[in-house]
């Protein structure tokens, strides 16, 4: 008996044929044109309304909400209406089961790509206007979105298999350190600045108290020094350039104060100096 499935080393030979011009064509040529008849996989068990809405020109209440977000009243019409795209996607764009597999709504990562895409493919017609949008977008991004299936549907095991694989339990669930994430989302910061002692070390803590004042909890002490480093004032002059008739200097300062203010000084025989109002800038 022959499998539906479309194994993984198949799937590059078909992709070649995805978008292939006139391939594309004919499709299109063979795709029924009539209001009455229905594309994708029938579904009997649709209710009318959900039919009716999905063919209407508005968008079903639910397209457009986050999946996980659905009313549970809207649900089943969402898995429907969910199921009906994928079907027309599958039969206008040829996509093999290596793409989609008959069991993608049994994996939540496959159906999350396809409701988004269901939603963009609706987006960029909503205007009904010509425009780039389908060529830019759309197109664009269902590529993407193939290869990322199919990555999905390999890491699945479930074409390999041919039959749909369940994952282990506990898959994609993370052993967190409760202990450790809840001293982590329990933690709170604050700055406080504090001068330092004239003289000696000034010993600093934090602590927590209750709302009658009593501590609970306090943290080792730090010790603050006081600062001994040399804060008298300081000049230096470097050479900047030299020249056959003059020199360029420079001079910096710092540890001064605001009543502080710089002169130059000249000297012939470096004992007796006389003061000169700088005349450059800083």
């Amino acid at each position: 008996m022959s499998s539906n499935w479309v194994a993984d080393e198949d799937l590059d030979e078909i992709e070649d044929e995805l978008f292939d011009d006139d391939g594309f064509n004919d499709e299109v040529a063979e795709t029924p044109t009539s209001d009455d008849e229905a594309i994708g996989t029938p579904l009997p068990y649709l209710d009318q309304e959900v039919a009716e809405e999905l063919i209407s020109e508005s968008p079903p209440t639910w397209l457009g909400t986050r999946w996980r977000d659905i009313p549970k009243a809207d649900q089943a019409d969402a898995w429907n209406g969910l199921r009906t795209w994928v079907d027309w996607l599958i039969r206008e764009y040829r996509l093999p089961t290596a793409v989609v597999p008959p069991c993608w709504y049994k994996h939540p990562d496959i159906t999350a790509e396809l409701y988004a895409a269901m939603n963009m493919e609706y987006k960029v017609w909503e205007e009904q206007e010509p425009s780039l949008s389908p060529m830019m977008f759309w197109h664009t991004n269902l590529q993407q979105m193939i290869h990322r299936l199919r990555d999905a549907v390999t890491n699945a095991g479930c074409v390999s298999g041919g039959q749909h694989r369940d994952e282990s339990p506990g898959a994609h669930e993370l052993d967190y350190d409760e202990a450790d994430w809840n001293q982590q989302v329990t933690t709170a910061h604050s700055t406080e600045q504090f001068d330092r002692p004239d003289q000696g070390v000034l010993y600093v803590r934090a602590g927590l108290v209750d709302t009658n004042g009593e501590t609970v909890a306090h943290s080792e002490p730090v010790g603050i020094k006081h600062h001994e480093a040399d804060q008298s004032p300081n000049v230096e002059i470097e050479y900047l350039s030299t020249t056959s008739h003059y020199n360029t200097l420079q001079v910096h300062w710092s540890n001064y104060s605001k009543a502080h203010r710089l002169t130059w000084e000249t000297s012939l025989d470096g004992q007796t100096w006389e003061q000169h109002e700088p005349k450059g800038t800083r």
